[in-house]
């Protein structure tokens, strides 16, 4: 019986691993087709960074006040109404062309945003009732199916952007009735915080003695989560101005993803016997190394295979930070997956609306120079709150 429950477990993770593939395509379009947009309505780089910044921002900040709605609630509802807004980033092709487009596309920009920040939270509350796998796990394979999304997203619409014009993003739009349907027939309900399982995987409404603040984890995914900001909307900018074709751009934030989703399975693997916290700290800083040889060889095609070393350091340090926050101490279950998974991002992305005119004055290439300190702080910070968690919570597994 335990084995055909969990297997059920796994079909439902497929599920709500699928729909969040699904949703982060959606949020990672507008980077890689970014050169386009800005040809085809004339908008400068400052402007087309703001309509970026309007998606993140927007469903990064709703992300948190989603964790306060239907904390009770067992029902996805939310996840389906979020899959059929996201898609409305693919419908770029029907503005007009002329002054009111920027307005419009902000405003496009807007309702995806919200679609995609409600799916977050809601999904991960799904993940969390899956008590038959392990938490360390079933956070790998979910977040690795959106970044798998994320990576294809680029990649995907750069390609029938180039090839069909936007008119070519249509057909995605109706991507998330395929989403809907595998959570609805496999019955995927969310958890509330009286099914939240402690360290121990026993489930219990008080909170174990073994974990760690929340904001003190959200204070050390905030500069990585910078970084990587500035890592995904401006590499295809980047490239673009180098000299690359758009398509490559997409190529390669799929190549930064698909290291991002090997890298989640594989730190997952080794967090089960080390801690994530440990492991986390440890990732953080493989990725500077890794990263700094891709900004010096940027200028060389050959350099795409690096981000693959990138990806697969820097997505997996944020997820063990999401595990992590799983069961720490403070806020309810969905307020800490809305702010780590939302409120993080929406504050990265305030950061980076200041880059942009920096950006544009001396060149993206010039400002992504940076980008590692974001990974060193947060690595200092992560060594800092293993110390004090050592000394003041000695028994927590780090």
């Amino acid at each position: 019986m335990n084995r055909k429950i969990a297997t059920f477990h796994w079909l439902q993770l497929s599920a709500l691993a699928s729909a969040h593939f699904l949703i982060d395509l959606f949020a990672s379009m507008l980077p890689a087709i970014l050169p386009a947009i800005r040809t085809e309505f004339s908008l400068s780089l400052s402007r087309g960074g703001l309509v970026m910044a309007a998606m993140y921002i927007t469903c990064n900040a709703v992300q948190p006040l989603t964790g306060y709605l239907r904390a009770e609630k067992r029902q996805p509802l939310l996840l389906h109404l979020g899959l059929i807004l996201g898609a409305g980033i693919c419908l770029l092709g029907v503005l007009p062309r002329g002054n009111g487009a920027f307005v419009l596309m902000m405003l496009l920009a807007v309702v995806s945003g919200v679609g995609i920040a409600i799916v977050h939270p809601e999904s991960l509350r799904g993940v969390h009732r899956l008590k038959h796998i392990q938490p360390a796990i079933s956070t790998a394979v979910f977040m690795a199916g959106g970044f798998l999304g994320y990576a294809s997203g680029g990649a995907v619409s750069a390609y029938l952007v180039a090839r069909f014009g936007f008119p070519g993003l249509y057909p995605l739009a109706l991507s998330p009735v395929i989403g809907i349907a595998a959570v609805l027939l496999l019955r995927v309900r969310l958890a509330v915080e009286l099914d939240a399982p402690n360290k121990n995987g026993t489930r219990t409404a008080a909170r174990s003695e073994n974990t760690l603040p929340f904001w003190l984890i959200m204070v050390m995914a905030m500069p990585a989560a910078v970084s990587t900001t500035m890592l995904s909307s401006l590499l295809p900018t980047a490239l673009n101005e180098l000299g690359f074709k758009l398509t490559f751009g997409g190529f390669s934030t799929t190549v930064f993803g698909l290291g991002g989703a090997a890298g989640s399975f594989a730190w997952a693997h080794i967090a089960r016997k080390k801690g994530e916290l440990k492991c986390s700290i440890v990732a953080l800083f493989l990725a500077i190394p890794f990263l700094a040889a891709y900004l010096a060889l940027m200028n060389s095609t050959a350099a795409i295979w690096v981000l693959l070393g990138v990806g697969f350091c820097t997505v997996s340090a944020y997820i063990l930070m999401i595990t992590l926050s799983r069961c720490a101490v403070g806020l309810t279950l969905g307020q800490r997956m809305g702010f780590i998974v939302g409120g993080t991002w929406a504050l990265a992305y305030v950061a980076f609306m200041a880059l942009l005119p920096l950006a544009e004055r001396f060149g993206s290439d010039v400002v992504l120079k940076f980008s590692p300190l974001g990974y060193l702080l947060s690595g200092i910070f992560g060594i800092y709150l293993m110390l004090k968690s050592r000394r003041e919570w000695g028994q927590i597994r780090f």
